[in-house]
């Protein structure tokens, strides 16, 4: 079986797994492909000159025969005279703690494990056992969870220092090579339940499939190469538009609305799973949050938004689309007097200072945060923020606005207009604060007293 081992060394070569001088730690089960994987590897080691090492997790499922795979591998490592490194980690109690499968608590605990030893040992591959029957069990497996497109792809041969150089290889081949040059092994006895799903798919769907095709395990196996080169392009216009559309804002982030609607639905589903992944890494959205994601990005309405979990949210302001984890502001209904002098607005986090002047001679200068008004109009001055049926008169205009229509004219988003501080004298709105002085306030020929007003954000 000289071919297997030619076979490999030339996806080695190929995509560049192993280089001379690697150090490379092999994730040994005690099973087939590993120890088959150990084999090859160390017959190729004699001609690329690598270092090898195994790492081994004991997961406590099995009771003996779990202690049984943690002593062969051990004795393994001891005959062939290489480093083994061995985790025991109760799977099942981790499962729990962490709320997911036995199956994936288990591969979690493993990578974590593969990777602590390859950081603190250094070193700088990582190789798996995967085969390509792996591929088709897995492909047959999200197929019937329902997966998109974006989930059938194949295995990578390579993800950073994760390397699987029998991923082209078939199990009959692996297995075949195994009797031949008696490579030891043990049987992991789960492997026959079919209680387990890919065990279910290994000995019932896939041989019932072979009736139809015996070459059936190739036919998928192509098919995922080309679902892998139809992903890969889509991920690149994901990378392209991301990098031409994002805008970050702290730790939020947005894009222009014009440009989301104008993607393909799969390529607009990729970028919201990304943008979502920006706020919050480590969120895995399901359909039902792009779903929701979608309907507000879509709805006819200028200001919507949307919660999804670990507290994010989406939101629609006008002309962009935003995704952060910022509570929205909480209004503040209380109304504060304030006089000539400093007024400190703690709540509204707001330095109000009121100067008594004269008529300045020449043009008052309007500032966005200095305004200028006439004294003899002004009394019992206070400030509070928007109420439902405000309306002032903007100056420059000569009729009433409602505040809600100029805010929306000025495209103020509507969770931050109950925040924005409204200066009255009496009744009537003097000042939107930042924004518009009101037109029957305003310095005229007739004015003798000004009153100077300054607005100073006192946050941090």
């Amino acid at each position: 079986m000289g071919d297997l081992i030619r076979r490999v060394k030339d996806v080695i070569h190929k995509e560049r797994l192993i280089e001379p001088g690697d150090r490379v730690l092999l994730g040994v089960s005690g099973g087939v492909d590993s120890t088959t994987l150990l084999s090859v590897l160390r017959e190729i080691s004699r001609e690329i000159s690598f270092t090898l090492a195994l790492a081994h997790v004991n997961h406590l499922l099995r009771g003996r025969e779990s202690e049984r795979d943690e002593g062969f591998v051990k004795g393994l490592a001891d005959l062939l005279s290489l480093p083994c490194y061995v985790k025991r980690v109760n799977v099942r109690d981790e499962a729990r703690r962490v709320g997911k499968s036995l199956q994936h608590a288990g591969r979690d605990v493993r990578y974590s494990f593969f990777d602590a030893i390859a950081d603190e040992h250094n070193f700088n591959k990582i190789a798996i056992a995967h085969n390509l029957d792996d591929q088709v069990e897995t492909f047959l497996l999200r197929i019937t969870k329902g997966t998109g497109i974006r989930g059938l792809s194949s295995i990578p041969m390579r993800r950073g220092r994760i390397i699987r150089p029998f991923l082209t290889t078939t199990r009959a081949a692996i297995e075949a090579y195994a009797q031949d040059h008696k490579v030891p092994f043990v049987e992991d006895s789960s492997n026959a339940k079919i209680v387990y799903e890919r065990n279910f798919v290994r000995r019932e769907i896939l041989p019932l499939m072979e009736r139809l095709n015996p070459a059936v395990r190739d036919k998928i196996f192509s098919l995922l190469q080309d679902l892998t080169v139809i992903n890969r392009a889509i991920d690149r216009r994901v990378d392209t538009f991301l990098r031409k559309e994002l805008r970050r804002d702290g730790e939020d982030v947005s894009i222009k609305i014009e440009a989301l609607t104008a993607l393909d639905e799969e390529t607009r589903y990729r970028a919201f799973v990304r943008l979502l992944q920006m706020v919050e890494p480590g969120f895995i959205p399901l359909r039902e949050h792009i779903r929701l994601t979608e309907k507000v990005l879509c709805g006819a309405r200028p200001n919507l938004s949307g919660t999804l979990p670990h507290g994010v949210r989406v939101k629609k302001v006008y002309d962009r689309f935003s995704f952060t984890k910022k509570t929205p502001p909480t209004p503040i209904k209380e109304v504060f007097p304030v006089t000539v002098g400093e007024n400190r607005l703690d709540s509204l986090d707001l330095i109000l200072s009121i100067v008594e002047m004269e008529v300045p001679p020449g043009k008052l200068s309007l500032e966005r945060k200095t305004v200028f008004f006439d004294r003899d109009k002004a009394s019992d001055l206070s400030v509070r923020t928007f109420m439902e049926g405000d309306r002032f008169v903007p100056l420059g205009m000569d009729r009433f606005v409602k505040l809600k229509d100029f805010f929306i004219s000025r495209k103020i988003p509507r969770e931050m207009r109950r925040s924005i501080p409204l200066l009255l004298s009496g009744k009537e709105i003097v000042w939107v604060i930042g924004h518009r002085l009101d037109e029957r306030h305003k310095v005229t020929a007739d004015t003798t007293q000004v009153l100077k007003v300054t607005a100073t954000i006192s946050g941090p």
